[in-house]
């Protein structure tokens, strides 16, 4: 995995909207997104266009703006205890963040992952 592209967080918020706003603190320390409180508002606001559940305890919360100025994905866990998300249990939250008009390389780096989501064993090795 490109080591620019991912990042595996262990967040102590077990709340999936804290998390979100963990992870956009983050991102705008870091200068990868323009604004927060638009970036929280994305990502909650992705749910509505469709499930985002991919494997049982495993979401997948993907945007695409004009607010992302870097390309990442999040591998992020629970450091003590689960996410809760709509009063479900999470294991894993894979959060896609990608910026409008990615190199071709990136985007295949990031097709190739998502094909290897399909794969059951690939997830639980996330996972764990």
């Amino acid at each position: 995995m490109n080591k620019n592209l991912f990042h595996e967080i262990q967040t102590k918020n077990t709340l999936y909207q804290d998390v979100i706003k963990e992870i956009g603190h983050q991102l705008k320390k870091d200068n990868t997104i323009k604004s927060h409180d638009n970036y929280f508002q994305e990502v909650l606001s992705r749910e509505k266009d469709g499930n985002i559940e991919i494997f049982p305890e495993v979401i997948l919360p993907h945007i695409q703006s004009e607010n992302i100025l870097e390309t990442t994905i999040y591998l992020i866990k629970g450091k003590n205890d689960l996410i809760k998300w709509h009063n479900k249990p999470l294991k894993l939250i894979i959060l896609l963040n990608l910026k409008p008009n990615e190199d071709p390389e990136v985007l295949i780096e990031i097709q190739t992952f998502m094909r290897n989501l399909a794969e059951e064993s690939y997830v639980e090795t996330l996972i764990k």
